[in-house]
């Protein structure tokens, strides 16, 4: 087996996944293949390292990416309430203040 071959091929993979996540046009498969590379019995520990390094950030950022989306739909939640809240008081304004100008 050509050992210079094989770890150039699996860097290659390695390189061609991390720009795929990196790009953010990835899908489930470069994430399970990250995983698959991070087996230290399998592959070269160097590699399976990091390997297992890129998968660890990718999780990080796919569970910050989560958060950011709910905090985004909360925020947009509790503005819809505000705008609704403030047309009413806008309402009860114009209201009061046409009763005032009608009573003059």
């Amino acid at each position: 087996m050509d050992f210079e071959r094989y770890y150039l091929d699996l860097f290659e993979i390695l390189t061609a996944t991390c720009k795929r996540i990196a790009s953010g046009k990835f899908e489930p498969s470069d994430s399970e293949r990250l995983f698959e590379l991070s087996k230290k019995g399998r592959y070269p520990s160097f590699l399976a390292d990091l390997a297992e390094a890129f998968g660890m950030m990718l999780v990080k950022f796919e569970a910050r990416e989560f958060r950011l989306n709910e905090t985004i739909e909360t925020l947009e939640e509790a503005k819809a309430k505000l705008e609704e809240y403030s047309n009413k008081l806008e309402q009860e304004l114009k209201a009061c203040l046409d009763n005032d100008t009608g009573q003059v």
